[in-house]
C-alpha cells in the first residue's frame, strides 16, 4: 500500500510539472511529507492518503500555483464534508460526471500522444494497455501492470546488442601488411552485456571462422553483469582451445575493474588488453613478423 500510494502520488506530481508549472517538484519532499502524514493521521482515526491525479490537474488548470491552493483545496474538501454534507449529497452524480469527463479531457496531451505515435509503437502499446487497465478495472493495476510491460520493454531494447565484423581496410593502420587479414578478425560489441544479450554474444562469436587473433572492440559496452561474464569467459575458452588469441581494446574503467575484480582478465591476459584497436594490430604485427623469422 505504501508503494503504491508514493507511485501514484509521483504520477500526480508529474502530471503537475507536464501542465506548463514553471516550478518542477522534489520527489524526496514529496514522499517524506506523504509518509510523515501517513505516520501520524491514524493516531486521529484517519487513513493513508496520497496525491490524486484528477484532483491535481483541476488545481493546476483552475490558476493553482503554489502549495497554498493545495491547503485551500484541503480546507474546503473538509468544510464540505464536516459542514455542507448534506447539500453536497444533493448534487446529481450525472453533473458530477460532466465534470469528470471535462476534467479528463484536459488532463490529456494530444501533443505528447501524437508524438509517442510517431516515435515508436511499443510504448504506445503499453500506454494503450496501461489505459485499457485503467478503464476496465482501476489505476492501481494499471500502474502495476504498465511497470511490468514497460520493464520487460526495456529488457528487450537492452538486449538487441550490436554485433558485427569490421572489414580490415577500415581498421588497419598504414603500414600494416594485408597478410596479416587472413589471421586476425576484429568484431564491435556495441549496448549493454547483461543477460538479455549474453547468449546471443556468445552464439554469435562461436559460428564466425576461424582465426588467430580474435579482437573484440568493447570501446561502446558500458557495463557488463554476471552473464555477460560467464559469456564472455566461454568465448574465451572455446578460442583457446582453437588456438585463437583473444584482444580486447577499449575497456571501459567499470568494465575493467569487473574483469579484474574476478580474475578473468587474468586469464584473458593484461597484455591482451590495449587502449585502441590500432594499438593491438600495431602491436601484433611485430609478433607476427618474428615468428614468420623464426620459421624461415
Amino acid at each position: 500500500m505504501a508503494a503504491l500510494g508514493s507511485i501514484e502520488s509521483l504520477l500526480s506530481a508529474v502530471v503537475a510539472d507536464g501542465l506548463t508549472v514553471s516550478e518542477r517538484h522534489d520527489s524526496n519532499r514529496e514522499l517524506i511529507g506523504q509518509g510523515i502524514a501517513n505516520i501520524i493521521v491514524p493516531f486521529f482515526g484517519g487513513i493513508p492518503a496520497t496525491g490524486a491525479i484528477a484532483r491535481t490537474a483541476v488545481n493546476v488548470r483552475s490558476g493553482g500555483k503554489t502549495r497554498l491552493s493545495g491547503v485551500i483545496h484541503g480546507v474546503a474538501l473538509a468544510l464540505i464534508v464536516v459542514v455542507f454534507a448534506p447539500l453536497a449529497g444533493q448534487i446529481p452524480l450525472t453533473a458530477l460526471a460532466g465534470i469528470l469527463m471535462v476534467v479528463s479531457w484536459r488532463m490529456v496531451e494530444w501533443e505528447a500522444i501524437e508524438l509517442l505515435v510517431r516515435a515508436s509503437y511499443a510504448d504506445f502499446a503499453v500506454m494503450m494497455l496501461t489505459w485499457g487497465v485503467t478503464i476496465l478495472f482501476d489505476l492501481v493495476l494499471a500502474v502495476e501492470i504498465g511497470l511490468i510491460a514497460a520493464g520487460a520493454l526495456f529488457i528487450k531494447r537492452m538486449s538487441e546488442l550490436s554485433l558485427g565484423r569490421i572489414p580490415y581496410t577500415e581498421v588497419f593502420p598504414p603500414g600494416i601488411p594485408l597478410s596479416l587479414a587472413k589471421e586476425l578478425a576484429v568484431y564491435r560489441v556495441d549496448g549493454p552485456l547483461f543477460f538479455g544479450a549474453a547468449e546471443r554474444f556468445a552464439t554469435f562469436l562461436r559460428d564466425e571462422p576461424e582465426v588467430k587473433y580474435l579482437i573484440l572492440r568493447m570501446r561502446f559496452v558500458p557495463t557488463m553483469d554476471t552473464t555477460g561474464l560467464v559469456a564472455l569467459e566461454d568465448i574465451y575458452r572455446d578460442l583457446k582451445g582453437h588456438g585463437c588469441q583473444l584482444i580486447l581494446t577499449g575497456l571501459q574503467p567499470d568494465v575493467e575493474k569487473l574483469l579484474e575484480r574476478t580474475g578473468l582478465l587474468d586469464k584473458i591476459g593484461r597484455s591482451n588488453c590495449f587502449p585502441s584497436t590500432d594499438a593491438a594490430i600495431l602491436a601484433l604485427a611485430p609478433q607476427r613478423e618474428l615468428q614468420e623469422d623464426l620459421v624461415s
